[in-house]
């Protein structure tokens, strides 16, 4: 009986498990890491990444592309496709909408409720879209 239970237990386990969101990952590059997870809860690390929703720390290499971050974003380049809450911090930082801050060379935003600083920050939705060093939206 001890046989039968315990692989069951086992699967009843990790089955659970595996549809909830990875707490770390591991990226080479893109879709290949361990584990695959589309959503890391608490760190993701790579070269070069895209997971879709991170909720922590997003630290990459070269460039880290997510849809929904809430946390960090440290990479030489930052891409994010619809909204961060938090930060985004490299050389290069893009997003739909920010909440939060973007600090970097070059920062560009669709809608912002928060602060850039860089050598070139865009806010488009902004009052001065284009700003030298800081730029701000609230």
């Amino acid at each position: 009986m001890k046989k039968v239970l315990l692989p069951l237990f086992a699967m009843a386990l990790f089955s659970s498990v595996s549809f909830a969101a990875a707490p770390f990952k591991l990226s080479l590059w893109e879709q290949v890491a361990i584990p695959p997870s589309d959503e890391v809860s608490v760190l993701e690390f790579g070269i070069g990444s895209y997971t879709p929703t991170v909720t922590g720390l997003a630290l990459n290499w070269l460039y880290g592309r997510t849809d929904n971050l809430t946390g960090a974003q440290i990479a030489c380049a930052n891409f994010n496709s619809e909204k961060v809450t938090g930060v985004q911090f490299g050389f290069f930082n893009k997003a739909k909408y920010v909440k939060g801050a973007q600090v970097g060379i070059v920062n560009m935003t669709e809608d912002m409720h928060g602060v850039q600083v860089g050598f070139v920050n865009h806010i488009k939705t902004g009052q001065l879209p284009w700003m030298v060093f800081v730029n701000a939206k609230f």
